[in-house]
């Protein structure tokens, strides 16, 4: 985006990831929005999120995420742990990243090259590790019902377009007990009980956006450039949704 800070933020999270492909292997699950920006998509992040596995403990995995973090020259790192996730705040050239990790014994996953991502900043392409695409995409759009960002609708668009539908077994399980943010009235809340309730809830408030909405709140994720017709686009790709 020409932003010389953004590319610093961008290096940084792909030294990272290179780093973490290389130290952890299969054993660091890559989830959430740099998932999609290795698949290809144009939405920045500034966040690294893992599932490390196999693990029963946040703390088990702390002393190796932090001595590994430590390696990169003149690097800071903090972190805070607390019962949802360990998270990281990782400081180099200027430039500020966070890891989220979580743990888990087991999970679903599929396979990617970071051949589109990594080359940009000199890095070697790698074989990773991600949360399965159709998991991924339940949780994205459960993240949208508890939190209503455009950013995650633009992330079920970019599924789509990719031809991901939903785990559906993850969606009804996310959807029966769902964790509102306090920014969602209650008179907002999904009140469904099947996933082809919650397609058509998602559709309504899709319809409901407007272009400028859809601007300033992807204006910090995307060129400006690449926000123009969003909308339209979101409403077609929400009509494969059954």
């Amino acid at each position: 985006m020409g932003n010389p800070m953004i590319n610093k933020e961008q290096a940084l999270l792909a030294k990272i990831l290179d780093l973490f492909a290389r130290k952890f292997d299969k054993n660091a699950i890559l989830r959430g929005g740099m998932v999609l920006r290795i698949l290809g998509s144009q939405r920045l992040t500034n966040d690294l999120d893992y599932v490390f596995v196999p693990y029963k403990s946040k703390k088990d995995i702390l002393p190796e995420i932090l001595n590994c973090l430590k390696s990169i020259e003149g690097a800071t790192v903090d972190y805070t742990l607390n019962s949802k996730c360990l998270r990281v705040v990782v400081t180099a050239d200027q430039a500020t990243i966070q890891i989220e990790a979580k743990v888990a014994m087991d999970i679903k996953t599929s396979t990617t090259s970071t051949k589109l991502f990594s080359p940009e900043f000199n890095l070697p392409q790698r074989i990773i590790h991600v949360v399965d695409y159709s998991v991924a995409m339940a949780n994205k759009m459960a993240a949208w019902n508890e939190r209503r960002l455009i950013r995650d609708i633009y992330d079920i668009w970019f599924f789509i377009q990719m031809h991901i539908g939903p785990d559906i077994a993850t969606l009804e399980s996310r959807l029966q007990s769902p964790s509102y943010s306090r920014l969602v009235p209650r008179t907002d809340y999904f009140k469904g009980t099947t996933v082809g309730e919650f397609y058509d809830f998602l559709r309504a408030r899709v319809a409901l956006l407007s272009d400028k909405e859809i601007t300033e709140a992807m204006s910090d994720y995307l060129p400006r450039e690449e926000t123009t017709g969003l909308g339209m686009m979101f409403r077609a790709a929400m009509t494969r949704l059954h």
